[in-house]
């Protein structure tokens, strides 16, 4: 009898053990292509916080229409990454994906914080600067009124402060 609690145990430990490392292997191998594709394409590191202005084509206005912060927050492999939105105006935090071609092309696909119950949703594509400080591009998407739109929409790396130690 305990012999057979001791073979199960045995077993149920191998199986933990083994669906860690499969786990922590394959984080470490998209890790390792992410950065390996990002080296070899001379694309900067995008990971951190950007400060964005949203403007609207059909407001005739050099103000944005929406300011927001995007936090890109990992890679996922090769060039792809998952990012989030936060527009402080409004209190919402909403999801973002995002993908950085060889030729420093970004593209984010975006959804509201409160979907399906508002419609917005919308593609962005920028081009990411050589220094890695600035993108700029275009945006489209469905608005709040349930009507597409489009406009500019231009991000500017934020800056963390230096910790004093």
């Amino acid at each position: 009898m305990q012999s057979s609690i001791f073979l199960t145990t045995m077993i149920l430990v191998g199986v933990v053990v083994g669906v860690t490392i499969g786990v922590l292997t394959t984080m470490s191998w998209h890790d390792w292509r992410s950065k390996r594709f990002r080296a070899e394409h001379e694309i900067p590191n995008v990971i951190g916080r950007w400060r964005c202005q949203w403007f609207d084509d059909a407001q005739d206005s050099d103000q944005p229409k929406v300011e927001d912060t995007v936090e890109i927050q990992k890679w996922t492999t090769s060039g792809e990454f998952l990012a989030r939105g936060h527009q402080p105006q409004f209190h919402l935090w909403y999801p973002i994906m995002g993908e950085i071609d060889p030729s420093r092309v970004v593209t984010l696909v975006y959804k509201a914080a409160r979907y399906p119950y508002e419609p917005n949703r919308g593609v962005v594509c920028m081009e990411l600067s050589r220094d890695g400080k600035t993108m700029e591009g275009r945006w489209l998407g469905r608005r709040f009124s349930t009507h597409f739109g489009g406009g500019k929409v231009r991000c500017v790396r934020v800056l963390e402060p230096a910790t004093v130690v």
